[in-house]
This record gives structure tokens, C-alpha cells and sequence, in this order.
């Protein structure tokens, strides 16, 4: 087991995190760890659940699932750190083994060819203002009178190509890794915003409050 990962540390993430579905755990773990920098123990914690699972097809849906949130999470922690990360994690997969055979059979979901611009920003869109509720248009003419710019590149990239892509990772899953991002970064009000989001996406007030607690674990255990 990696040095900077105890046993008694994972069993607290399982207890404090109850409310969240085994490989959601896993991903918020994971989505804290990428951000809070600790890349070198990821490995360890997506092969405790691959150990866990049976069939290498429920293996390679999990890895898909974590490729995704690490990918995702890029828009909030930063291209380096979801590198890193996904380098940690892709070290678990034999260049042939049966779970990179499985892997190979996942369609690319950002090719040119799978949306146009405006489709793009038509899902950005849509997924923006479910996240943000009645605070939608105010949210983003923040963002417009900061910088156009950014306004287009969060609507368009993070929320339409990035964070609304939906077939491994849905909105709920993806607002609970969103937490777990942001809880390291000490940004309280991206965070507040985020954890609303994942209530207006269906999470639970317990899902929620176990997403924090298991990102503050993580941040407090950092060797």
C-alpha cells in the first residue's frame, strides 16, 4: 500500500462517506487527492476498488468513470494536475492487458465530429442554468462583465464540453467530484455554489455533506 495511504485513513473515507455509492467515493476520493496535489496516490486508491470489483467490464467502467471526473475536474483544479493524475491512475493498465482491451472499445465523446459549436453551447447552457437555478443569468453576466471571453470559454468548454458530457458521468456525479475539487482550493464560494449545484442535480443533503467531509479528510491527512 502507497506510504502517504493507511488502512485506518481508507476505512474513515468509507465511514464519513456512507451516503455516496462505492465508485462514487472513489471518485470524489480521488477528484480531492488530484487536486490537493497527492497524484502519487491515486494509483492506490483506484486499485482498492478495482480490487474490489469482479468483472474486468466493471473494472474498465470505473476507470472510464475516473478518466472522466479527473478530466472534467480540469476546468476547476488545472490541466497539469488532471495530467498527473490521469498518468498515476493509467499506471494501473498494461499496455495489453484485458482491461486496456476493454478500454479501447470506449468511444472517444469530444471529437470534432460529435458536436457542432452551437450544440456546444446549447449543453453548456443547459447545464449552467440547472446548476445555478434563479441565480443563472446573474452568474454569468458576472463572468461576461469580468472578461467576454471567459464567459463564452466557461460556457462553452468547461460546461459544454467538458463538465455536460453525461454517458459515464451524469450532472449529480459530476457537482459531487466538483466538491471534492474545490474543497482544497479554499474557495468558498465556488465551493457553496457547487454543493447547490449538486442538490439542484439530485443529490441529497447527506451525499452532499459526505462529499465534504470525505475532501476534508483528504486535505487534513496530506503527508
Amino acid at each position: 500500500m502507497d506510504e502517504h495511504i493507511q488502512a485506518d485513513e481508507l476505512k474513515s473515507w468509507d465511514n464519513e462517506a456512507q451516503a455516496l455509492d462505492d465508485n462514487v467515493r472513489h471518485l470524489v476520493a480521488i477528484s480531492a487527492m488530484a487536486s490537493a496535489n497527492r497524484t502519487s496516490s491515486i494509483a492506490t486508491v483506484a486499485q482498492r476498488r478495482l480490487d474490489q470489483l469482479d468483472q474486468t467490464s466493471e473494472k474498465a467502467f470505473f476507470i472510464q468513470q475516473t478518466r472522466e471526473a479527473i478530466l472534467k475536474m480540469s476546468c476547476l483544479m488545472g490541466t497539469p494536475k488532471s495530467i498527473n493524475a490521469l498518468t498515476s491512475l493509467m499506471s494501473l493498465v498494461g499496455p495489453n492487458s484485458d482491461l486496456a482491451q476493454e478500454l479501447a472499445n470506449f468511444p472517444a465523446l469530444r471529437s470534432q465530429a460529435n458536436y457542432s459549436y452551437d450544440q456546444m453551447r446549447a449543453r453548456g447552457q443547459d447545464l449552467f442554468d440547472g446548476i445555478y437555478g434563479r441565480h443563472a443569468v446573474t452568474v454569468e453576466g458576472k463572468l461576461r462583465s469580468l472578461y467576454p471571453d471567459l464567459a463564452e470559454v466557461v460556457m462553452v468548454d468547461c460546461y459544454g464540453r467538458l463538465l455536460g458530457e453525461t454517458r459515464y458521468l451524469d450532472g449529480r456525479d459530476t457537482e459531487l467530484c466538483a466538491i471534492g475539487s474545490l474543497v482544497p482550493q479554499d474557495v468558498p464560494s465556488q465551493l457553496k455554489s457547487h454543493c447547490l449545484g449538486a442538490a439542484r442535480m439530485g443529490a441529497t443533503d447527506e451525499m452532499v455533506q459526505a462529499a465534504l467531509r470525505l475532501a476534508k479528510l483528504i486535505c487534513t491527512k496530506r503527508p
